[in-house]
């Protein structure tokens, strides 16, 4: 969906899991002129179960795939990302998973980033859920 009409107004709508999106009332991804906001991004199934329970590099892999999916549909991919902040249930998991995590970096640029750690996610079987924004190349 678009809005707009040149590109400083421009806003443009991508719902990756449409079907929950719409019973839940949230969308994916907006795109105002060069800047990409993704929703937070858990390790969510179309279906609204958790993919891999207690498995958090599986989750943290599942998540940072499915923002690479998101960007990709903008033309953008993870190293165009200037804002991160990771939410996780466990900060030492976040920690120990620091070196997958960078994987999707590769040598940078690095966004800005926070870690914030709480009590629970929208599911319980959820332990990280990440929300970027990112500029388009």
């Amino acid at each position: 969906m678009m809005k707009g009409t040149d590109m400083s107004d421009r806003v443009d709508y991508f719902d990756d899991i449409a079907e929950l999106q719409k019973d839940v009332g949230f969308t994916q991804a907006v795109r105002v002129g060069e800047m990409v906001y993704l929703s937070g991004t858990a390790a969510l199934k179309p279906d609204f179960t958790a993919a891999h329970p207690g498995d958090f590099d599986k989750q943290l892999e599942f998540v940072y795939d499915a923002i690479g999916r998101s960007l990709a549909h903008f033309g953008a991919n993870h190293n165009d990302i200037v804002r991160e902040v990771m939410y996780v249930t466990d900060m030492q998991k976040l920690r120990d998973a620091i070196p997958k995590r960078k994987q999707y970096y590769g040598d940078g640029p690095f966004p800005a980033s926070t870690g914030v750690e709480v009590r629970s996610l929208v599911l319980p079987e959820l332990m990280i859920e990440v929300e970027v924004s990112a500029r388009l190349p």
